[in-house]
C-alpha cells in the first residue's frame, strides 16, 4: 500500500499565467502523493489547456479552491513556505528543496502547511512573500534560473515524497497550535512588552516581527501556548521590582 503524504499540505499556485501550467503541476502533485491544490489570482481557470496537461489529475482540477488573495490560504495554517528560484533579499530562514521535506513533513503534524509557488514571469510577489515563514530556495544554474512552474513543483512535491518515504509508516509529530492561536498569544506578549517600555527607541514593528520570526520555529503546541500565556499573566500581576538602591 503506497505511505500517503499527510492532508494538510497545500500546493498553492499564485498569479499563473498559463491555464496549462496549471494541469501541469496538478498532475505533477498527483504524480507525488500531494491532492491539494489552491489558486491565487490565476489569470485562466477553469480552462480547457489546464485539463488537457493534468491528463489523469483532472480530479484535483475540479477540486481546486480559487482566491483572490494568498491570505484567505494561509490564515489557518501554521507554516508558510515560499519557492523561488531567484536570489532573494528577505529576512527569512532559507532551505534548500532537500531540506524541505522533512522540516514540512514534521510541521504538517502542527497545522497545515502552504507550498507557495508564484507565477511565472516574476515569481512571488512582495505582499506574498511577506507572508511566508521561511524562504525555499531552488539551487538552479546561474546560466538559467528560470524553471518552468510545473517542472519547480514537479521538483519540490518529488522531495515531499522522499521525505516521506524515507521517515517510513507510523512517523508520529505532535500536534501543535494553529497559526492562529500562535498570533493571539503574540499580539498578548506585544502588548506586555509595550505596557513594560521594552521597545524603547526601537521600531516596534520591525521588533516585533524578528520576534515573531523567531519564535515561530519552535512551532508551540496548544499545551505550551496555554503555559506562556499563564507567564504572561503572572508578569503583568508581578509587583514592581524593589529599587535595589
Amino acid at each position: 500500500m503506497p505511505t500517503p503524504i499527510p492532508m494538510n499540505i497545500r500546493v498553492v499556485l499564485c498569479d499563473t499565467q498559463e491555464p496549462g501550467n496549471i494541469g501541469a503541476a496538478a498532475r505533477a502533485m498527483k504524480t507525488m502523493g500531494l491532492t491539494e491544490l489552491h489558486l491565487v489570482r490565476p489569470r485562466e481557470f477553469p480552462h480547457g489547456d489546464a485539463w488537457r496537461l493534468a491528463v489523469s489529475a483532472g480530479d484535483l482540477l475540479e477540486a481546486a479552491r480559487v482566491h483572490s488573495a494568498l491570505g484567505a490560504v494561509t490564515a489557518d495554517c501554521h507554516t508558510v513556505f515560499g519557492i523561488s528560484a531567484r536570489q532573494r533579499r528577505v529576512p527569512l530562514p532559507v532551505l534548500s528543496p532537500r531540506q524541505l521535506g522533512p522540516q514540512a513533513l514534521a510541521r504538517a503534524g502542527a497545522g497545515p502547511v502552504a507550498l507557495v509557488f508564484g507565477g511565472e514571469e516574476a515569481g512571488l510577489d512582495n505582499a506574498d512573500m511577506a507572508l511566508c515563514d521561511t524562504l525555499v530556495r531552488i539551487p538552479s544554474h546561474p546560466d538559467c534560473r528560470s524553471l518552468n512552474l510545473a517542472a519547480a513543483v514537479q521538483l519540490i512535491c518529488y522531495e515531499m515524497r522522499m521525505a516521506v518515504l524515507d521517515a517510513g509508516p507510523g512517523t508520529g509529530v505532535r500536534a501543535g497550535a494553529p497559526r492562529e492561536a500562535f498570533a493571539h498569544w503574540l499580539a498578548a506578549l506585544d502588548s506586555a512588552l509595550a505596557d513594560s517600555g521594552y521597545y524603547g527607541n526601537k521600531n516596534r514593528d520591525l521588533a516585533l516581527e524578528a520576534l515573531r520570526r523567531s519564535l515561530q520555529r519552535a512551532a508551540f503546541d496548544r499545551a505550551e501556548l496555554q503555559m506562556l500565556h499563564g507567564v504572561l499573566r503572572s508578569l503583568r500581576a508581578a509587583p514592581p521590582a524593589a529599587d535595589p538602591n
